[in-house]
């Protein structure tokens, strides 16, 4: 077993990053983790991690979406502790995303593991682009290992940076933690949508709203939890509407089998105009998968390619003619047909 591991995560509400601490304790004697809390409602999906000993969890402060500045000064805090705990020695360290990465230059005698899930200057117009995909490359490169979501995101943009014996492919599967189990039939009254996660897509998800006001032969239900003028948008549907529900947030695993079992269709339909999105493996694929639910996501994607080859839903373009037709058109038997081809498929594809 290996000594000591500091692990470096913005946000520790996260399942994928609790998922890969847990992972990590069974490697390290001793495992110090400094992770922050958002400006976004907590429910304490981190409480798996107390079953762990060998971690120690520090909260580090608070990141607020668009307050760079403040997070600048958040970093220094945590630069000084870092150094006041774990002095000038030699020491491994864990970190989640480009800002933790950038963060991690700054400690000296550190050898790195950097887990990509999302390449964010994919999101960024040319010269933010091109400083941030240049330091991101040489930063990889500079790691001891590299962890993608994706093998997409390797093939795509990091094969000429990071040499392949230091790549790890860990796909964003389900850690059920034995608290959920796979739906054995799905809901066949109506259409019934599920909207799992963060909310990101204002126009698709607007569109959304108003395709689903008009029929009332659907149902659409939002689980998750998001900020401003969307989530305005979205409680004036719920009141407007006996057909739309906003649930809030919820616990990822306990609280995924309940959701699923109310749905019959997982709407991961992510605007494909983007260029992280057509490339990133959402973890509704594995969701979908695990809990025999079909699931619809945009075309021209990775995720609708392993969606199609998997035999698990359909792609549609993320145009309001496009989510309409689709709606409006399926039937409940073309869900339950999906449903009973996902029953078949291997979990263990699905989940860690």
């Amino acid at each position: 077993m290996k000594n000591t591991l500091i692990v470096l995560a913005q946000s520790l509400e996260q399942p994928r990053i609790v998922k890969r601490i847990n992972q990590k304790a069974k490697e390290y004697k001793d495992i110090h983790v400094y992770g922050f809390t958002r400006n976004v409602h907590s429910v304490d999906n981190h409480e798996v991690l107390g079953k762990n000993k060998n971690v120690n969890i520090s909260i580090a402060g608070q990141l607020e979406n668009g307050k760079y500045l403040k997070r600048i000064f958040t970093y220094l805090k945590l630069l000084v502790k870092l150094y006041k705990r774990h002095g000038l020695r030699k020491k491994s360290v864990y970190v989640f995303g480009l800002d933790l990465r950038i963060f991690s230059f700054f400690l000296f005698n550190a050898q790195v593991d950097y887990e990509i899930s999302d390449i964010v200057w994919l999101y960024d117009g040319n010269l933010k682009r091109k400083v941030l995909s240049f330091t991101d490359r040489l930063l990889a490169g500079k790691s001891r290992k590299v962890v993608f979501t994706t093998k997409s995101f390797y093939s795509g943009y990091y094969s000429k940076s990071v040499k392949e014996d230091r790549v790890i492919v860990a796909e964003n599967k389900l850690e059920t933690y034995d608290r959920v189990l796979p739906i054995e039939q799905i809901k066949n009254d109506k259409v019934r949508i599920a909207y799992v996660g963060a909310f990101r897509y204002p126009r698709i998800i607007e569109n959304l709203l108003t395709i689903v006001s008009e029929n009332s032969n659907l149902v659409l239900n939002f689980y998750g939890a998001t900020h401003g003028r969307l989530i305005e948008k979205i409680n004036q549907a719920t009141e407007s509407n006996s057909n739309i529900f906003y649930h809030g947030s919820f616990k990822n695993p306990d609280d995924l089998e309940k959701i699923y079992r109310e749905n019959n269709l997982n709407f991961v339909v992510y605007n494909n105009l983007l260029e992280n999105e057509r490339v990133a493996m959402p973890n509704k694929f594995y969701e979908s998968g695990f809990f025999n639910v079909p699931i619809v996501c945009a075309t021209r994607t990775y995720v609708g390619e392993r969606v199609l080859n998997a035999n698990m839903g359909w792609t549609i373009d993320t145009d309001f003619e496009s989510i309409s037709k689709f709606l409006n058109s399926i039937s409940v038997s073309e869900l339950v047909e999906s449903h009973e081809n996902i029953k078949k498929l291997n979990k263990g594809q699905f989940i860690t």
